[in-house]
């Protein structure tokens, strides 16, 4: 449980450029850039690599799956390495499948449905609203990066920040981090990233 845990409230990575930001001058200007990119996104499907770095390990735990988003509210998270673990969310419904079988415990339906709203926000754009992250606009020459604090106090239990960048050019998310209240975080690597691409329901209702 604590590995879920870990996934779902740590930090996300896509590529880090390695030159420093500045602060955006007119944070309107790329918040509407990228809300219009986002609503005019109706699905992403990915590959991506994980890097989970932990004060409970001695060296990163590496692991690899498959993203799906599907508008409205539908998102497939599943790993497949190091072991098969899949988030389904479809609207209000989520499911959890860990260790061959479908977990039905009230602990972890409470944890995976705490999380569903954070995960809809960060692939829907809505999270650009601030109504439950202050959000900082920072650029350098090919990415902006958006800096996330958490409004709420629940979800400041678990999140300290959230970083997502996105490149210039495509305006697409090419890397999220999440950090959690210990510094604790999972960098997360996409690649043959597919929008608007026709993905059946049942990747979001069936394991």
């Amino acid at each position: 449980m604590r590995n879920f845990i870990s996934i779902l409230f740590i930090c996300v990575a896509f590529g880090a450029s390695a030159q420093s930001f500045t602060k955006v001058e007119n944070k309107n200007a790329v918040k509407n850039k990228i809300n219009s990119k986002a609503k005019s996104t109706s699905s992403i499907a990915a590959n991506f690599k994980e890097v989970l770095y932990s004060s409970m390990f001695n060296m990163p735990k590496k692991g690899s799956g498959i993203l799906r988003f599907k508008k409205d509210d539908k998102i497939r998270w599943e790993h497949k390495t190091p072991k098969k673990e899949i988030v389904l969310i479809s609207g209000s419904k989520v499911r959890l499948y860990q260790d061959g079988k479908e977990v039905k415990s009230v602990t972890s339906n409470q944890v995976v449905k705490r999380v569903q709203s954070l995960m809809v926000q960060l692939f829907n754009g809505d999270f650009l609203n601030e109504k439950e992250f202050t959000v900082g606009y920072y650029q350098n020459t090919n990415t902006y990066k958006l800096y996330l604090k958490p409004k709420n106090a629940r979800l400041a239990r678990y999140i300290k920040t959230i970083e997502m960048y996105f490149g210039k050019k495509t305006l697409t998310l090419d890397k999220m981090v999440m950090v959690e209240k210990n510094s604790d975080k999972v960098v997360y690597s996409f690649s043959s990233v597919k929008l608007n691409g026709q993905i059946p329901d049942s990747n979001f209702t069936q394991f």
